[in-house]
């Protein structure tokens, strides 16, 4: 006796297809979150230089085992000091470091304290608190997920046509 596999083998193939085009949605819903919560964090990066606002950057999505990741990282050397804290030691800071906008006030104060040959100041040992614009920023993030991946799996399987 013989049986007909040809429908079989087509059910077979579009579930396959909807598996490859189900992963291109998740990657795409990731990479939008991954963009929503580097937009957030630049907003919320403390600025002298804009340096550190602008190094802000997103991996692309990569596969490690069954899930899906994308990195949210800032390569400038301080940014970890910035977004989680640290000491500041005890040192001398020489007033041509201090030259920029956002110390403009402080290196006026300075000169007129002690004069215009004044060449900085002495730091003292405390701890200066971390600013977690990017802790914040994804923990906002996350918050919005459910409700905005629901949002999107409906679009996604209505484009496959499947009723609501």
């Amino acid at each position: 006796m013989s049986m007909d596999y040809s429908q079989f083998e087509e059910l077979l193939g579009n579930f396959k297809e909807v598996q490859k085009q189900h992963e291109v949605f998740i990657r795409n819903f990731l990479t939008e979150m991954g963009m929503r919560a580097l937009a957030q964090t630049k907003k919320l990066t403390p600025v002298d230089t804009g340096n550190l606002r602008n190094r802000w950057e997103l991996s692309q999505v990569f596969r490690k085992g069954d899930s899906l990741y994308i990195v949210l990282f800032n390569p400038a050397e301080y940014a970890s000091h910035v977004e989680d804290g640290h000491m500041q030691r005890r040192r001398f800071l020489p007033i041509e470091y201090l030259d920029s906008p956002a110390s403009a006030k402080m290196v006026a104060s300075i000169k007129q304290k002690y004069g215009e040959d004044a060449k900085g100041i002495m730091l003292q040992d405390k701890w200066i608190p971390g600013h977690h614009m990017a802790r914040i920023s994804i923990s906002k993030i996350e918050r919005e997920i459910p409700k905005r991946y629901e949002k999107a799996l409906q679009q996604f399987m209505k484009g496959l046509g499947a009723a609501d």
